[in-house]
């Protein structure tokens, strides 16, 4: 079949250091590692079953879109996050020339230049319609660190945050200014989900994901609702490891090494989450309450190539529940993502759908116990060699569980099934 062509690989949020690191040690690898459990579905470039079309077809926006979130309101609200520090209200009109702005953070962000820093999520409360409530995850500088806050957003006919009103929650160091990951969730108790990265460093040297009192490379679950001891937030009471004294009790699972995008399936309630690989594997996880994902004693369902011949520490490890290949042309950066429960597009009702960054790729993925017994990922869309560049960012629903795809380039796409 003829493939699409790969993107020119440029410097972005979160993916540059696949850059670094997707050649290291590739002359170690052996035939085992070429690692082929999953039914994968080709698209040849020239038999696309499912094209891009601008999702607002005049709304081109100056920097890196990384995030969209919606008011869960009956006339939902809806916002754009964009990397170096503005957020956008996104017209209810397609046609739209103009995205009011919602909030300009860029003087606090100014400092915020690599590769992987600057606005990361913004999420609106449950509740928002009555306590007018938003939160943010950003990095900072002097001294290093991610930031998770929360802020007003003040009634009245101009939808537009508070930034005299922000509230900081959590504050979590960070060693490099790369794999800060960032992605917010509120679940479907109420609670918010927090995905913290490693810290940046390769192998994770210090063992920051797997230490049980630290947050780097771990998803947190915190109350924002209530307080206790001198936290801004509370610990909920049936987080994992809240009564265990070595363990930060906002630890809701562990193991991970740079996750870029977590999301909730509204048909089961499952949390979903993307994680960028080092040198073998990009994968994608079923996070549950308590996990270990592994990193960086595994990179993706094997070993970390690090760690040579050690054995490895005991304990139960989850292997993600779908993986492919940063070695042999499938891809190079994983970009979630979430499950598709529209109506438009039917053959992918219940598939998670996820894409790569650095070869212009998207995805569904349906799990083996969803598919008849064997797991079918699926390749929907192949940027091709000569076309616009398309380097998606983050896949996420609309308010109607249609999708709406970041494309670096600053517009805003979403999928159509060719007509045949």
């Amino acid at each position: 079949m003829k493939w699409g062509g790969i993107v020119k690989m440029q410097g972005g949020p979160r993916h540059q250091s696949c850059l670094k690191y997707g050649l290291h040690y590739v002359a170690k690898i052996s035939l085992s590692l070429l690692w082929l459990t999953f039914s994968t579905v080709a698209i040849a470039a020239d038999d696309r079953a499912y094209e891009l079309r601008r999702a607002w077809t005049k709304l081109h926006f100056p920097d890196c879109p990384v995030g969209v979130s919606f008011t869960n309101e009956e006339s939902p609200v809806g916002i754009v996050v964009l990397q170096r520090g503005m957020i956008h209200v996104l017209p209810t009109d397609r046609a739209a020339e103009v995205a009011p702005v919602f909030l300009d953070m860029r003087d606090r962000l100014k400092e915020e230049i690599h590769f992987e820093s600057g606005l990361h999520a913004v999420v609106f409360h449950p509740d928002f319609a009555t306590n007018r409530r938003v939160y943010l995850s950003y990095s900072q500088s002097e001294p290093r660190r991610a930031v998770l806050s929360e802020m007003m957003v003040r009634a009245g006919s101009e939808f537009r945050a508070d930034p005299g009103t922000e509230r900081v929650l959590l504050e979590v160091p960070h060693q490099l200014a790369d794999h800060f990951s960032g992605s917010l969730a509120f679940g479907p108790e109420g609670m918010l989900y927090w995905s913290i990265g490693d810290g940046g460093m390769r192998d994770d040297p210090h063992g920051m994901a797997q230490h049980p009192f630290l947050l780097q490379g771990k998803v947190v679950r915190i109350d924002v609702n209530h307080r206790s001891g001198s936290r801004a937030y509370a610990i909920p009471v049936d987080n994992p490891f809240v009564d265990k004294q070595e363990w930060r009790g906002e630890i809701y699972a562990m193991g991970f090494r740079n996750p870029w995008g977590m999301s909730f399936d509204p048909g089961t309630g499952e949390l979903w989450l993307a994680d960028v690989g080092q040198e073998m594997f990009e994968e994608i996880n079923v996070v549950t309450k308590g996990g270990n994902y592994g990193w960086a004693e595994r990179d993706g369902p094997q070993r970390l190539i690090a760690k040579g011949e050690a054995p490895p520490p005991p304990g139960n490890f989850i292997d993600p529940v779908h993986s492919y290949s940063r070695t042999t042309g499938e891809g190079i950066c994983i970009v979630g993502g979430y499950v598709y429960r529209g109506s438009r597009l039917a053959q992918l009702q219940g598939c998670y759908l996820y894409g790569d960054w650095g070869y212009g790729k998207l995805w569904s993925f349906r799990r083996a116990e969803a598919s008849g017994g064997q797991a079918v990922n699926a390749l929907l869309f192949v940027h091709r060699e000569g076309e616009e560049r398309f380097n998606p960012t983050q896949i996420c629903p609309d308010p109607d569980g249609e999708p709406l795809i970041l494309n670096h380039s600053g517009w805003i796409e979403t999928v159509v099934e060719v007509a045949k």
